[in-house]
């Protein structure tokens, strides 16, 4: 096998996996990783569930295309953001074919087979496979576990990043709409005990910010974004090697604003006929606030200095410690 298995052996999740919803989580482990061009390095075991087993080889030996364009985050990222910039970037700002066509369907997320079971049986790899190209692909794997093809070809990647404790109040959401039973406090210890999907998250990112002599990756920021759309989009055109007029960075920025994504069913992951989510309260919607610092007011003094404290002591090199600012 490629890969290591671990349980998890931590008192509280093995007390409140179950009454949270947590039922089949486990540890991921890559036992090769010498592909990847980093210093001595010794990544850890990443959090999934026992599906990861059914799909290992899947993932371990995907076929990457030269024309494929991936972007790469932590979950809660901005990762949906990023997406839609890019693809509209890649395609010629073609507006009309982005709202007739889902973004999950347009930038499909490859390894979600590993999270949950999609409908009739299918298979997330198999069917990014057969996409046609160039294809659009998402993923939140850490470095250690992409696949193998993947650093002889070195396709186009954006990556994203976020502020640590905005991820951990927005994956708190996001995971209590889907799955999660437990309060907010808990997800966010047990977040900060690496036990939530894809952490640890410090590692995971570090890791990307971490190759060596790559120039196929561009490095981006959630609060950059925020506070510099058009500055970003240039920069995103630029590695593309896209020219972009002042009209078309003006109808890109409208596009991105934080009410026309909330709004735009084919990101919002809330179908067009369905309009329950009119009576829904902000913290139930996938895109949900679009705020840098919301977690000033979601966060107990108690629970963000203890943030702080994990945040500094997992990062071990400070020259890493703005990557989660």
């Amino acid at each position: 096998m490629t890969f290591e298995y671990l349980e998890i052996k931590d008192p509280e999740y093995l007390q409140h996996h179950i009454e949270n919803g947590e039922l089949d989580y486990l540890l991921v482990k890559k036992k090769s990783f010498e592909d990847v061009p980093m210093e001595s390095w010794d990544p850890p075991a990443y959090c999934f569930t026992d599906r990861f087993k059914n799909y290992e080889d899947d993932l371990s030996n995907f076929n990457v295309k030269p024309d494929d364009i991936w972007v790469a985050s932590y979950p809660k990222s901005g990762t949906t953001w990023c997406q839609e910039m890019v693809w509209l970037i890649c395609n010629n700002f073609n507006y009309d074919m982005a709202k007739s066509q889902s973004l999950r369907t347009r930038f499909p997320f490859l390894e979600v087979s590993l999270i949950h079971d999609l409908p009739d049986g299918k298979n997330s790899f198999e069917m990014v496979k057969n996409m046609t190209s160039p294809r659009f692909i998402k993923t939140h794997l850490p470095v250690s576990m992409l696949p193998k093809q993947y650093w002889s070809v070195l396709p186009k990647t954006v990556h994203i990043r976020r502020n640590v404790k905005s991820v951990a109040v927005s994956y708190y959401h996001h995971s209590k709409n889907i799955f999660y039973l437990g309060t907010k406090e808990q997800f966010i210890r047990s977040f900060m005990k690496d036990l939530q999907f894809y952490s640890p998250i410090h590692s995971h990112v570090i890791g990307y910010h971490s190759l060596i002599g790559l120039d196929n990756i561009l490095y981006l920021s959630y609060e950059d974004m925020k506070r510099d759309l058009k500055g970003e989009i240039t920069k995103v055109c630029s590695f593309f090697g896209v020219d972009c007029s002042e009209d078309q960075l003006y109808s890109l920025c409208k596009h991105l604003s934080f009410d026309s994504m909330q709004d735009n069913v084919a990101c919002n992951y809330e179908e067009a006929n369905d309009t329950t989510w009119k009576t829904k309260h902000p913290d139930e919607r996938f895109i949900r606030r679009g705020e840098i610092d919301s977690w000033k007011t979601e966060l107990s003094a108690e629970l963000c200095q203890d943030l702080d404290d994990w945040n500094e002591k997992s990062i071990k090199n400070k020259h890493f410690r703005g990557l989660f600012c």
